[in-house]
């Protein structure tokens, strides 16, 4: 009894000492940085989870920085100045409806339906939208993602 008791307290203990504590990536949430992927925006490294969350990021920095907090603290007021940020006018949408965890922009791929616009994280997305257009969009709306909608 006493040595399964010590067993199983040094399987919890390892378990917490090796947990994964990693950080996510701010435009793919879930998914882990990877200390490769980055983009470097005024001397300051800003890192993803890969090449296409550094592509999308590259594509509309000032967007991303004002959008996500865990950006925007990265980066001082004059850096944010520079970079145009208070300029930025935020999407209603903040997710994409067919990939949850991704956060679109106003350069991602969009779609009119209904009369508005929807932006998706990439053309696969798009393309299994347009698969079935009613269904995806029905699940999007109980999910809250598509707040122009509303």
């Amino acid at each position: 009894m006493k040595s399964t008791l010590h067993s199983l307290l040094f399987l919890f203990t390892s378990s917490l000492l090796f947990a994964d504590h990693h950080e996510d990536c701010a435009l793919m949430k879930g998914d882990a940085i990877d200390p490769e992927e980055f983009s470097e925006v005024l001397g300051v490294k800003v890192y993803f989870c890969c090449g296409a969350c550094v592509k999308a990021f590259d594509s509309a920095t000032a967007y991303y920085i004002k959008a996500l907090p865990q950006l925007a603290k990265m980066f001082t007021d004059s850096q944010k100045k520079e970079l145009g940020v208070e300029k930025v006018e935020l999407l209603a949408q903040r997710f994409c409806p067919i990939y949850s965890e991704r956060v679109v922009n106003p350069t991602s791929k969009s779609i009119e339906y209904n009369g508005k616009k929807i932006y998706f994280w990439s053309s696969g997305a798009e393309r299994r939208w347009k698969r079935n257009p009613d269904q995806y969009f029905k699940d999007a709306m109980e999910k809250g993602l598509l707040p122009q909608f509303k």
